[in-house]
């Protein structure tokens, strides 16, 4: 019994001393200032490519620096405690925080100069002298009070509605536009429709120019390569003109000016608060540790630190079911955010959470619709790209066992030169280069680059597969009469299926997991329409917890129907008919 008393009491204090550690490794040095970021001992994050990241080289250079490929993931490396700043557009962080994005804040002071956003031009536009054509419409809807108008709408009071633009009945040309689709409010999704500044700016400039309007959908990082490659005319994605980008594609005159600022992690839980906490508990002794632990973590959990939060915060529909909102302030979209001091809004427990979390990412402007064509774009390219790709491994795999050595030279090197290549660089170069100046679907490129990695693959199981086929077996087939041809189909090759198919069905299930990199060619997957849900709801684990559960679903779905097939295709399974032989 005491040695009972003595195991548990060390546990508690044990389990005791790592929590108060934890707290006191929790006071770090609040961070009032952007002067303050720049010192080697702090980690700022910049979007890739992007004004942030010129902006933090040339205004922070001291301190250590990481690239995000969007600024979703910058936004929760914040939240998460994993960045100490993040460098991005001023009025997109402050929506994101109107959309719940938790535990951060952004400081007052600007980073640097404000900066032009301007429609980027494509080199290899099929609309003859396009820039000059965007500036006469700039400068036309600036004189009318057009743009004016559309950013006191969309950013200024963050209405969000998209007017009605009539489009050309008999249009003069094709206008393909690049935008992102994941920035709240100037391009962005409201359940499967693309809305926002940007958007709205797109229809109105088509209806100018009398065109056609056709939207695309990149990544930051790759919508300028489209652009150099003439996939898309122009881009209107909140684009700021850099000094780095102004040498690869040109922009139009200002559409607006915009400023940069610096996210950090609130520091609303921690550092003094954590402080008091320890000294509070250094004076206990022994006995009366583990008591005071269960007394504190009671008093922590019902008390609140903040009767009232004042940042910025904009009145949103889930935001309205978390807590209450004063009046407005001023006549902005941001409102002050303020504690039910009845207590009637309250923290929800982990079920209503989950709840919450399936009605923001299913529900909610009926985002359902949007992962479902995410799905099946998926499962649209992962079965053509199979059945395209075996054929064409097929001939790989026939071409390497020719007796020409030119020719199974080539075979040779194109299998190790595609495995050999990372399938997202290998779609890029596709996409941006051998079909930069094409019009083809992006779909369509997927489809024949993950062919061809598929086609790579499996040539290689199935020369292996026919290897291991004794050559005796050829012999005697040749020396009862067959052709070369009836003893490959009809003896060589089922025998080498059984060993290469439980192989091929694995890297099959490889092949439908890796064609979540399709969204770096504008393709809208089931992955990057989890990115654009978290875009908006500011969410990481459970748009990705579904996502991972949808592929796991597909991956076994997929292959149980390959292991039937594969049963019906057994040779012990069929009857053996014997013709011809008498008693």
């Amino acid at each position: 019994m005491v040695l009972q008393k003595k195991t548990a009491f060390l546990t508690v204090a044990l389990f005791g001393a790592l929590w108060l550690w934890g707290c006191k490794s929790g006071e770090t040095e609040k961070i009032t200032s952007i002067e303050q970021l720049n010192n080697p001992a702090y980690t700022i994050g910049v979007p890739e490519g992007g004004a942030g990241m010129y902006m933090a080289e040339k205004y922070l250079p001291k301190a250590e620096h990481k690239t995000f490929s969007g600024n979703s993931s910058g936004y929760l490396a914040i939240s998460q405690g994993k960045l100490d700043g993040f460098v991005y557009d001023r009025v997109m962080m402050e929506f994101a925080i109107a959309s719940g994005l938790e535990g951060v804040e952004i400081l007052e002071e600007n980073l640097g100069e404000s900066m032009d956003v301007a429609v980027g031009i494509s080199p290899k536009s099929r609309i003859d002298n396009l820039k000059e054509k965007v500036n006469q419409f700039l400068a036309k809807a600036k004189a009318e009070g057009t743009l004016d108008d559309m950013y006191d709408r969309w950013v200024s009071r963050a209405e969000g509605t998209m007017p009605e633009i009539p489009a050309p009945q008999m249009p003069d040309c094709k206008l393909k536009v690049g935008t992102t689709g994941t920035v709240q409010p100037f391009s962005y999704y409201e359940g499967t429709t693309l809305t926002g500044y940007d958007v709205e700016l797109i229809y109105r400039f088509g209806a100018w120019l009398n065109a056609e309007v056709e939207i695309k959908i990149y990544d930051y990082d790759g919508i300028i390569a489209a652009a150099q490659a003439g996939d898309i005319d122009c881009i209107m994605a909140n684009l700021n003109a850099t000094e780095e980008r102004r040498k690869h594609i040109e922009f139009s005159d200002c559409v607006y000016p915009s400023v940069t600022a610096v996210m950090v992690r609130s520091q609303q839980g921690s550092g003094t608060e954590a402080g008091k906490i320890y000294e509070t508990l250094s004076d206990f002794e022994g006995a009366r540790f583990a008591a005071l632990i269960g007394g504190v973590y009671d008093k922590l959990l019902q008390e609140v630190i903040a009767d009232a939060v004042s940042g910025s915060m904009s009145i949103t529909e889930e935001r309205e079911k978390k807590v209450d909102f004063a009046d407005s302030h001023y006549d902005s979209a941001m409102v002050l955010l303020v504690r039910d001091a009845g207590g009637a809004v309250q923290k929800n427990g982990f079920f209503a959470g989950l709840e919450d979390s399936f009605q923001s990412t299913f529900v909610v402007e009926g985002r359902w619709r949007l992962i479902l064509q995410g799905l099946g774009i998926t499962i649209l390219i992962s079965v053509f790209s199979g059945i395209f790709g075996l054929c064409l491994g097929f001939g790989l795999c026939m071409l390497r066992r020719t007796g020409c050595r030119p020719v199974q030279w080539f075979g040779a090197v194109f299998v190790r030169v595609i495995q050999g290549m990372p399938i997202v660089v290998f779609l890029m170069i596709l996409y941006y280069g051998i079909f930069g100046s094409v019009d083809i679907s992006e779909i369509l490129v997927a489809v024949i680059g993950f062919s061809i990695n598929f086609a790579a693959y499996s040539s290689e199981m199935m020369r292996t597969g026919i290897e291991t086929v004794d050559k005796g077996q050829s012999e005697a087939a040749l020396a009862m009469g067959y052709t070369k041809s009836q003893t490959f189909f009809k003896i060589v090759f089922p025998q080498a299926a059984i060993n290469f198919i439980p192989v091929l069905k694995g890297e099959f299930i490889s092949m439908v997991k890796m064609t979540s990199v399709v969204g770096y060619i504008a393709v809208q997957d089931l992955t990057k329409v989890s990115d654009i849900i978290r875009s908006r709801t500011m969410e990481a684990f459970f748009p990705l917890i579904v996502t991972a559960v949808i592929y796991f679903a597909v991956a076994n779905v997929m292959t149980a129907a390959l292991s039937f097939a594969e049963r019906k295709a057994s040779p012990k399974r069929n009857k053996r008919r014997i013709k011809g032989v008498c008693m």
